[in-house]
């Protein structure tokens, strides 16, 4: 993975929602001290403001704050997406990193935001909708992954919301006792496959985080104090990140490893990331010393800047994968021959320095005379040539595996396309039959066209090689999940076959002399080179026919193209002759010159059906 060249400073956006005055702070006596000014400004008076007391009579009881955005009780779910959230999604789904966090003391509606209920869903749900409809707008020229912590559909999110910690508190009867994380990564590359070819990869995390809180309020004891105390700890942290995050010019360390929360949300302080910081206060005055410090923090977060960058990673498909399988047998080759070289050496020292020892020739020659270490010898070289060649075969069939995914690849490209030329013959039924309505309408009166408003447009049954397509598409993608575990599988045993080879041949030196030693490993080498010579012909056969199979399937795309030009230009020319409009002499000239070329297309393909016959 590698981010692109050009990277850009992006504000971190903070947004401010003060949720409605509940009926229990009512009951208590509270009034209301949060107010919103504007659509960015939000005003907090202190409850706590003596207006007998002299020494502070001339002092202001109103603190403003500035933000982004900022929403009060009257605002819908719906409007805190638009203004927040859903301007990440086209940068997550084009290779962009993005975070939305809720933040604020317990009790002040983060959950709300980020979850909602049935009827008023939160950013969860409205963003992960969104997602797929983009994704759903593109998938004509673009295929994608859809990966998911905590959840994979609407179901799942409500399992996993039913799993996450909650425990009443005098605060908040179902406050969240942990930090929710919700992680959504996506990669897109072009349906059309290419040697080198651009995947972008965008994450978007969209966080929980558990609210502050005092003991005193909460009146927590036991494991609930525990486990505020954890929460506080993990929020200061955090706070004191923003703290020095938002110091302009300062180069201070930023202590991400206080807490496991500090350290999640690195990237989307201070990283590669669009963040959003919805914080969230109460109006009561009851909460009066937690809605400051949370806006404190949250006008502070409003000076930190992170520097966005797409994240591109460069895939070359089907060389690589059998160049690289060239690359190792040549590696192997040239470390054996290293060895040749280095035990001649070794021999011809060894052989000058003895030559005068009559001992230690009678020595060697005994060694050599055994008939216990030539069967030793040929025992090994049987070995080694055992490994070698197994090793040879589960790289076949890794080649053969990487050829059926690439039928399988362009076998559901031609489904595809299939399905694609049935959606727009449906679209063109449809306009059709719109047409047939709207002329129709022009010959009744105005009773029948009241009477005539109700009606539907017929359904367009999907053809049966339609149906075969989508059912072939659902087994090509089993087939190609399978063949993914095979090929894992193969891995993993070339490189056991790998390491058994390896091991085999540091067992050379002790057992067997030097000229026995060069004759198994010139053997071995020669093996290999041969093995590399038939890998490197049947990659090259693989690849032509690979590159055969995709120049038909662009034929077949541009053909589908080229007869969408030619009804559109029929009809045009049609609607030209039927009401008697004038043409432009310079119009008339290129379609005169489009019926030539139509008519020697056709020629030329009669002719070539005559030479196949």
């Amino acid at each position: 993975m590698k981010d692109s060249g050009d990277s850009k400073d992006q504000q971190l956006m903070v947004a401010l929602r003060v949720r409605p005055i509940s009926v229990a702070e009512l009951e208590e006596g509270a009034t209301l001290i949060a107010h919103k000014v504007d659509e960015q400004m939000v005003v907090l008076m202190d409850p706590m403001e003596d207006p007998d007391d002299i020494l502070r009579a001339h002092r202001s009881r109103e603190k403003s704050y500035l933000f982004d955005v900022a929403f009060d009780f009257t605002a819908t779910q719906e409007m805190v997406y638009q203004a927040t959230t859903k301007s990440l999604i086209e940068g997550v789904i084009s290779g962009y990193n993005a975070t939305v966090f809720a933040y604020g003391p317990t009790g002040c509606g983060k959950t709300y935001t980020m979850l909602g209920t049935d009827q008023e869903p939160g950013i969860y749900v409205r963003t992960l909708n969104d997602l797929f409809h983009a994704i759903e707008e593109t998938s004509n020229d673009m295929e994608y992954e859809v990966s998911m912590s905590y959840l994979e559909i609407m179901q799942l999110l409500m399992k996993g919301n039913r799993q996450r910690t909650q425990e009443p508190t005098a605060a908040n009867q179902t406050s969240s006792r942990s930090h929710a994380v919700l992680q959504v990564a996506v990669r897109q590359r072009s349906r059309v496959k290419n040697i080198l070819q651009e995947v972008r990869h965008g994450r978007l995390f969209m966080i929980d985080l558990a609210g502050s809180e005092r003991a005193s309020q909460t009146q927590n004891r036991g494991q609930r104090m525990k486990e505020g105390a954890h929460i506080n700890r993990s929020l200061l942290a955090l706070g004191n990140c923003i703290n020095a995050l938002s110091d302009k010019g300062s180069n201070k360390y930023i202590n991400y490893r206080d807490s496991k929360l500090t350290r999640l949300l690195k990237d989307s302080l201070g990283g590669n990331s669009r963040t959003v910081m919805i914080a969230h206060i109460s109006p009561a005055s009851s909460a009066f010393e937690e809605s400051r410090n949370t806006l404190t923090y949250a006008g502070r977060a409003k000076n930190i800047k992170t520097r966005v960058k797409q994240n591109l990673l460069n895939v070359s498909y089907h060389i690589a994968q059998y160049t690289s399988i060239i690359a190792d047998l040549r590696g192997e080759i040239q470390r054996l021959k290293c060895k040749i070289d280095e035990q001649t050496g070794r021999g011809q020292a060894r052989g000058r320095q003895d030559r005068g020892d009559i001992r230690h020739i009678q020595a060697e020659v005994q060694l050599r005379s055994g008939q216990g270490e030539k069967a030793g010898m040929g025992q090994l070289r049987e070995q080694l040539a055992s490994a070698f060649h197994e090793q040879m075969d589960v790289r076949r069939r890794l080649l053969e595996l990487e050829n059926r995914a690439m039928e399988v690849q362009i076998d559901t490209s031609r489904h595809l396309l299939t399905i694609a030329g049935w959606k727009h013959e449906k679209s063109r039924r449809a306009l059709k039959w719109r047409e047939e309505q709207r002329k129709e309408c022009y010959t009744k009166d105005d009773s029948e066209k009241d009477s005539d408003t109700g009606d539907d447009q017929p359904d367009i049954l999907e053809p049966p090689e339609v149906a075969a397509a989508r059912e072939s598409i659902a087994t090509l993608v089993g087939e190609q999940k399978q063949l993914h575990k095979q090929k894992l599988a193969l891995e993993q045993r070339c490189r056991e076959l790998r390491a058994r080879g390896r091991r085999l041949e540091e067992t050379l030196p002790r057992r067997i002399g030097s000229e026995e030693q060069r004759e198994v490993l010139s053997l071995l080498c020669r093996v290999h080179e041969l093995e590399v010579e038939n890998t490197e012909m049947q990659s090259h056969a693989l690849l032509r026919d690979g590159a055969l199979r995709h120049r038909h399937e662009a034929v077949r795309l541009l053909e589908q193209h080229r007869s969408l030009c030619d009804e559109i230009i029929q009809g045009q020319r049609q609607i030209i002759d039927d009401y008697n409009l004038a043409v432009p002499q310079r119009l008339e000239e290129l379609y005169e010159v489009y019926l030539r070329e139509l008519e020697e297309g056709s020629l030329e393909q009669a002719t070539i059906m005559d030479q196949v016959a």
